[in-house]
């Protein structure tokens, strides 16, 4: 099995950490450590809860805690909701609270590594809840603060973590190297049990990649490996041989999987009751006896031992009763199967057959998200909006600058003035001008510099957008045909084979939308770089909505146009326009009211002739805009973007290309939206009325 960390090494963590980054804080307080050190040890002799409520009824009755204090008990009880009772919501909870203590300390510089810790808490906690996306989020936070503080001991957490959910996507060789990746920079850490502990599940963790990769030579390297380290760091960081022995008999147990690839099944069962026998124990790692008691019922059914396979079923049924795990019971039904097909009790063997096709469908279903998930994808995308906040960040601090520059110059250009019209021509005033002169000039070198490298990073911007969404059109749109060939051809694949090739089309058309959306908002949008021509624009809004009316209907809605007699609705309306970009805002403005409308709703297109201007409104009464999104709705990448009322995937490209084509229009475009209720947007820009 893939090993994880338990809530006590964290804590060891936590307490090692404090003496080298918070020299600015309290230390914890001895009255506290004592109540943690009882709990530990209520933990270590399986009395969880109690050890949980021993913290609790300590903190409720103590108010002098200092913010190491606090935070220490915050993980102390967070590891217990997560290993232990898998309350993950309240794992997030805690992890909140750790943030919320270290930002009323106004220590942020001295508690990096607890906000890092905090990040990968609530990354765990959103993983294990199967919100793969916000989980990568807050991975991401985590490592980027980690490179801030030159912590390669938490990079090599946001290494692991991929490493993990790579290894439930079945992708070894990929999670192999990020294993390999954070052991590298585990290297780095400080002489600590935590790390020792970390460091040898990441060796194993490497083997058990390559096992299932099916290189079998590998993996017994890296077993062989692990077991060489852990018997090199004996005793020498906790007394307690548990700590030592329970490790390596998890190796062990993993070892027996390639003797059994093999065939040497008395070596492997020798091995796998060696491994039993250890992590049944109190205090050691149970779970993985039981696993490895599944493996050794497993191949006595091979043998055609009924005899012990069904003592050892029986062992295994009284572990699940004490420590439920469905993994260990989906195996558990399958074995029972076979036991009874083995005993010819055909009537057993089908209740068991169909218990295990129920458990394994619902294993299936459920770990159906993750197999889709573009895990890579989805952190170069992070890793992508970040440069580019960063960008965007540095640009601001640019105009900034420019602003200076440019008031210095104003400034000095008055004080010219001044000197002109009331100094004398005396000597000291000419040198004075002269000065005055060389200053204006440096200023205005450095304002065109300033000028020239704003200009230049707008341009690279707008490269980077282009470049990589071109990038990424044609691999995409390779995927969607050989996606098609296979969907054609799809007369032998099962239901759910379908439905993933079908998945597979659908994340593909949307990502090369979003690729075409991404390329046209880098190019510049301007009077100076369009064609013009008179257009009729009832007649284009008229086709427009005739197009969508189709997209409408499939959610059973109805676009409605009109065009008030008294406001040109009887008059021809032309506008000296780029067709194309006209429209585009046009089918977008509708486009946004469908995908945000109900079903059986109505939507109302209005087309007016007031003043030499030309507003189209479209009218919606659907989901509405919340207060706090209405200021980022025209932002390129903004934050406002959510999916329709049917799932339709937001982009949150489209509203800023229509206000740069109105803005090149000498238009623009606003609105009006209350949440829940519907939204109105306007287009407006100059037109000719015919009559």
């Amino acid at each position: 099995m893939v090993k994880t960390i338990t809530g006590l090494f964290v804590l060891i963590f936590i307490a090692c950490s404090c003496q080298s980054t918070d020299k600015k804080l309290s230390a914890s307080t001895p009255a506290f450590d004592s109540v943690l050190a009882r709990a530990d040890r209520l933990y270590d002799s399986g009395d969880k809860i109690n050890a949980l409520d021993t913290v609790i009824a300590y903190r409720a009755h103590t108010s002098n805690l200092s913010v190491i204090d606090e935070i220490n008990y915050y993980t102390f009880c967070s590891e217990i909701y997560r290993k232990d009772l898998r309350d993950y919501d309240r794992y997030i909870a805690y992890a909140d609270s750790i943030i919320a203590v270290a930002d009323k300390s106004g220590q942020h510089k001295n508690l990096r590594s607890r906000y890092v810790h905090a990040y990968n808490m609530k990354a765990d906690a959103l993983f294990a809840k199967g919100l793969y996306n916000e989980s990568y989020e807050y991975y991401f936070q985590a490592k980027v603060l980690a490179k801030e503080t030159g912590d390669s001991c938490e990079l090599s957490k946001f290494s692991y973590s991929l490493g993990m959910a790579l290894y439930r996507q079945q992708r070894y060789l990929e999670s192999a190297h990020y294993f390999i990746e954070s052991y590298d920079e585990a290297a780095q850490c400080r002489d600590a049990f935590i790390y020792f502990y970390h460091k040898q599940e990441l060796l194993d963790n490497i083997g058990l990649c390559y096992f299932k990769a099916q290189q079998y030579d590998s993996a017994m390297m890296y077993y062989l490996k692990t077991l060489r380290y852990i018997d090199s760091n004996y005793m020498r960081f906790d007394k307690r041989e548990s700590v030592y022995l329970s490790p390596k008999a998890v190796v062990l147990g993993n070892i027996a999987d390639i003797f059994i690839k093999y065939k040497n099944y008395d070596t492997a069962k020798a091995m796998l009751k060696k491994s039993i026998n250890v992590n049944l124990q109190k205090g050691y790692t149970n779970s993985d006896a039981v696993l490895n008691q599944v493996k050794l019922a497993n191949l006595y059914l091979r043998e055609d031992n009924s005899a012990d396979a069904r003592i050892v079923l029986q062992d295994i049924k009284a572990e699940l009763d004490s420590i439920p795990d469905k993994q260990v019971e989906l195996s558990w039904d399958k074995l029972m199967w076979q036991y009874y097909e083995h005993e010819k009790d055909t009537v057993k063997a089908h209740r068991y057959t169909l218990a295990y096709l129920a458990l394994n469908d619902s294993f299936t279903a459920s770990n159906k998200t993750l197999m889709t998930t573009d895990i890579d994808g989805r952190i170069k995308n992070i890793e992508q909006q970040y440069q580019i906040n960063l960008r965007n960040k540095k640009s601001e601090y640019e105009k900034i600058y420019l602003f200076v520059v440019t008031l210095i110059a104003l400034m000095a250009l008055v004080i010219v003035l001044l000197v002109l019209k009331n100094g004398s021509r005396s000597r000291n005033n000419v040198v004075m001008l002269t000065k005055l002169n060389d200053q204006i000039n440096e200023q205005k070198e450095k304002l065109e510099k300033a000028i020239a490298e704003l200009n230049l990073k707008e341009r690279d911007k707008s490269r980077i957008l282009r470049s990589v969404a071109h990038d990424v059109m044609n691999p995409i749109s390779s995927i969607i045909a050989l996606t098609d060939i296979l969907i054609n051809e799809s007369d032998n694949y099962s239901e759910d084979h379908k439905e993933i090739l079908i998945l597979i089309k659908e994340a593909c058309n949307n990502s090369l939308g979003l690729s075409k959306n991404i390329v046209e908002a880098a190019m510049d949008i301007d009077e100076g770089n369009m064609g013009k021509e008179w257009v009729d624009l009832k007649k284009l809004t008229a086709n427009c909505v005739e197009l969508l009316s189709f997209r409408a209907n499939a959610k059973k809605q109805q676009i409605i146009i009109t065009i008030p007699p008294e406001r040109g609705g009887n008059d021809d309306i032309l506008g000296f326009v780029n067709k194309e970009k006209i429209w585009r805002v046009i089918n977008n403005l509708i486009a946004n009211a469908i995908k945000f409308s109900f079903e059986n709703s109505v939507i109302e297109v209005t087309l007016e002739f007031i003043s030499g201007k030309v507003c189209i409104s479209v009218k919606d009464t659907g989901m509405g805009i919340p207060e706090r999104s209405k200021p980022y709705i025209f932002d390129m990448f903004t934050q406002a973007k959510v999916p329709g009322t049917s799932g339709e995937m937001p982009y949150g490209l489209g509203l800023s290309i229509s206000l740069q084509i109105a803005k090149a229009h000498h238009g623009n475009i606003w609105f009006e939206s209350q949440e829940g209720k519907g939204s109105v947007f306007h287009f407006e820009f100059p037109a000719k009325n015919s009559a």
